[in-house]
C-alpha cells in the first residue's frame, strides 16, 4: 500500500534512538524527509546518517524539550531546514520509577515538562505551519501506563493521561484545518532506555529487572515485547495520507496486555 508519505516533511521528538527513531525509519521508508531531535549530537549524527542513506533528506537538532523555548528551536530549525511541515510526532519522554513518598518537587517538574509539556509546547509552535497545507497529521506517543493502572509508573501515569486528553482537545480545534491528531499507546518495546527504567522499576517493586520482564511479557496475549519497528510501522500508517478519517483516537499497541472491554 502507498501511504502517500513520499515528499512529505516530518519533524519527530526524542527521536536518535528507541521508538522515535523507528518511527523516523519508518518515515523514511515511505520517502518522508525528516527532522529529528535529541541532546546526545553523537548519537544524533548517527540516526541523521542512516537516514540519509534512504535516499531522503534528515536533519537532526540538538534540542532539550524540557522547556518551551528547546521546544520552538527544534519546530524553527526543522522547518528552516526542511522548508515546511506536514507531520509532527511528539514522542519525547520516559519513566522515571518511583513513589508519592519518594518523588520530590525536581523530578515531578522534569515529569510533566518533558512527558507532557514538551508535546503541548511542540504542538504550539507546529500548529500554524501545519495548517499551511491540504492535510497534516499531528501524533502522540504515550503509553498504555496513561489507560490503565501500572504500579510504579506515578512520573508516566499521569501525564500520559494528560496527554490523551490534550490529544483530544487538539483534534477538535485542528480538525476544521484538516489537521488529524491521534495518540499511540505503545506496550512493552525492546528499546536501549528500558534497561536502567527496567532496574530502577524493579527496585520500587522489590524484584529484579528480568523477573519485571518476564512478567510483562506474560501478561501479554502474545506472550512476549514488541520491537520499535513494529511501533513504526504503526505510526507510519497513523500519520500517513491514507489514515484519513481518524482523529482524536487513542490506539494502543501493546501486544493485548490491557484487558479492559470498554
Amino acid at each position: 500500500m502507498d501511504l502517500g508519505l513520499k515528499n512529505k516533511n516530518a519533524a519527530i521528538t526524542g527521536a536518535s534512538q528507541g521508538i522515535g527513531e523507528a518511527v523516523a525509519h519508518a518515515l523514511a521508508n515511505e520517502g518522508s524527509n525528516v527532522a529529528i531531535c535529541a541532546r546526545n549530537k553523537e548519537r544524533l549524527d548517527q540516526t541523521v546518517s542512516e537516514l540519509k542513506a534512504k535516499g531522503v533528506k534528515a536533519v537532526g537538532v540538538i534540542a532539550d524539550l524540557s522547556s518551551e523555548e528547546g521546544c520552538q528551536l527544534f519546530i524553527e530549525e526543522a522547518i528552516k531546514e526542511l522548508g515546511s511541515l506536514q507531520i509532527l510526532v511528539n514522542n519525547v519522554g520516559g519513566m522515571i520509577p518511583g513513589t508519592l513518598a519518594n518523588m520530590g518537587e525536581d523530578t515531578w517538574a522534569r515529569a510533566i515538562n518533558v512527558n507532557l509539556m514538551a508535546a503541548v509546547y511542540t504542538t504550539k509552535h507546529a500548529a500554524e505551519h501545519l495548517k499551511n497545507n491540504d492535510w497534516a497529521r499531528i501524533l502522540n506517543v504515550t503509553g498504555f501506563s496513561g489507560t490503565q493502572l501500572l504500579p510504579g509508573a506515578l512520573s508516566t501515569t499521569i501525564p500520559n493521561a494528560g496527554l490523551i486528553g490534550f490529544n483530544k482537545l487538539m483534534a477538535n480545534e485542528l480538525g476544521s484545518s484538516n489537521i488529524t491528531v491521534n495518540n499511540i499507546c505503545p506496550g512493552m518495546i525492546n528499546t536501549e532506555s528500558w534497561g536502567p527504567r527496567g532496574e530502577a522499576m524493579a527496585k520500587v517493586r522489590n524484584t529484579t529487572s528480568e523477573e519485571l520482564r518476564k512478567g510483562f511479557a506474560s501478561q501479554t496475549m502474545l506472550g512476549r515485547w514488541a520491537e520499535p519497528s513494529e511501533v513504526g510501522d504503526l505510526a507510519a500508517f497513523m500519520v500517513s495520507e491514507r489514515n484519513s478519517y481518524m482523529t482524536g483516537t487513542t490506539v494502543e499497541i501493546c501486544g493485548g496486555i490491557t484487558k479492559y472491554i470498554s
